[in-house]
């Protein structure tokens, strides 16, 4: 990958430390950031009416940690998305479902030193108007940040609470808020989202169904959903992702889409359509594929479908190793060098570090994405390759075999792939006829010269 500047790995560094305060609320033990170790770490049971009962935690360090104050709270939860939640202050607390106010601890802080462990109780009282379904919170456990500068570390668990009115009813109910696609884009999957919102008074989690059809109704893929690993709380939305990859070139037309939610057990809860376009030519990304390379024998990586291929001559390799081929994101390349645009076929090699001993051949067919990118003129494809260890694009010799649809190019180093289109000024400058006419015209242009002069008299 190219390397980022430094303000950006501060970001990123400052985005984990957050997602550290994040944990998928589920009906499994929650296990603990590196620093810190929580027994009784989830809390799921059923409750009655004036019931009273306390739960207890142990939070410890390891031997090798350092020494902590550790602070303990209890909020409300809101789920994000993707299925994280979010510990909610007193004032956000406005939910039918929260069960907060049910809950003190006895202790809000402590110290621990290296290997140390403390008990925190929570004592929990369900009043006599707690109403039917379900009610939720979290009991968020973190140390008070440590380290030098600007920037400090710290370690979080977040305990889930659930509790099951007993005896009242209970509804799994909901709906489809919204079904959309990814931007179509040739040599990328269709990404499927469906949002899909939790409209009853209880948890539970969700598995779905994707249906892609074409205008003749024919069924071109039926994608599963796998059941959610959290579930979800009431009122709460979650957003499912299906990847459609077509088998093949995708036909210019419009495209139906069919989304089904349902339970574990198979209950249909709501079901939604919609449509897609493919306004331009669309081929699918290329399979991954992967092969041992040996320096004794020459070898080929080739995609299952036949469109990138790598030739590896013996000794290309001086010991044993796996090199593996597979799709790149188109959002994720880097700027395509000046005068160039990228075209449509991006993927990656992973497996080799350092130069090759014997340079391969790598032999991509252009697609007709590509070929549409170009004008429609083979000639101005070229291979690309994004060098890591010098963060830029390294545009390659590439032969155009117009009549395979193919292009190569040979190379000593494998990373990121990328099929580029040079400007119209490159294909003119490569022809042979350029290298003649533009001497000549420079020869020309001096005769002329030379005679001007001559005829005012300033040469003899």
């Amino acid at each position: 990958m190219p390397r980022l500047p430094c303000r950006y790995l501060v970001f990123s560094l400052l985005v984990v430390l957050l997602l550290m305060l994040s944990v998928t609320l589920a009906a499994a033990p929650v296990s603990a950031n590196p620093g810190l170790r929580v027994s009784g770490a989830i809390l799921v049971t059923d409750v009655s009416p004036g019931d009273m009962f306390t739960h207890k935690m142990t939070v410890g360090t390891k031997d090798e940690d350092q020494p902590m104050d550790i602070l303990v709270d209890v909020g409300a939860v809101r789920q994000s998305l993707d299925g994280g939640y979010q510990l909610l202050q007193a004032s956000e607390d406005t939910g039918t479902y929260s069960a907060r106010q049910f809950i003190t601890l006895d202790k809000s802080s402590f110290h621990l030193e290296p290997g140390d462990s403390q008990d925190v109780i929570a004592s929990i009282h369900i009043p006599e108007n707690v109403g039917a379904g379900g009610r939720y919170a979290v009991i968020n456990v973190h140390s008070q940040p440590t380290g030098q500068g600007q920037i400090g570390i710290v370690s979080a668990i977040n305990i889930p609470i659930y509790l099951t009115i007993k005896g009242s009813q209970v509804l799994h109910t909901g709906k489809i808020t919204q079904l959309t696609t990814s931007e179509v884009v040739s040599g990328q999957p269709v990404d499927i989202l469906t949002t899909f919102q939790n409209t009853g008074n209880h948890h539970f989690k969700v598995k779905g169904e994707v249906t892609i059809s074409n205008a003749a109704g024919e069924t071109l893929d039926t994608i599963y959903l796998a059941l959610t690993t959290s579930s979800m709380i009431p009122t709460m939305s979650r957003r499912l992702k299906a990847t459609f990859i077509p088998e093949g070139e995708l036909p210019l037309g419009v495209y139906s889409i069919k989304s089904k939610i349902m339970l574990e057990d198979g209950t249909v809860l709501d079901e939604a359509s919609t449509k897609f376009e493919v306004g331009k030519p669309y081929v699918p990304p290329p399979p991954p594929a992967s092969i041992t390379l040996t320096p004794s024998s020459a070898s080929i990586l080739e995609t299952a479908d036949g469109r990138i291929s790598i030739s590896f001559p013996q000794g290309a390799v001086i010991s044993e190793v796996e090199v593996s081929l597979r799709n790149y994101p188109l959002e994720q390349i880097p700027a395509s060098p000046a005068a160039f645009n990228l075209a449509t076929t991006v993927f990656r090699v992973d497996g080799l570090t350092g130069l090759l001993a014997q340079e391969a051949t790598v032999t991509v067919k252009y697609t007709a994405a590509d070929l549409y990118k170009a004008g429609g003129d083979a000639s101005r494809l070229r291979l690309a390759r994004w060098d890591e260890a010098d963060n830029q694009w390294t545009v390659l010799k590439t032969k155009v075999d117009k009549e395979a649809m193919t292009l190569s190019a040979t190379t000593n180093r494998l990373s990121i792939w990328a099929v580029m289109v040079a400007p119209p000024a490159e294909e003119a400058a490569s022809k042979w006829w350029v290298w003649l006419i533009v001497p000549a015209a420079v020869a020309a242009a001096g005769v002329l010269f030379f005679l001007a002069r001559r005829r005012r008299g300033l040469v003899k």
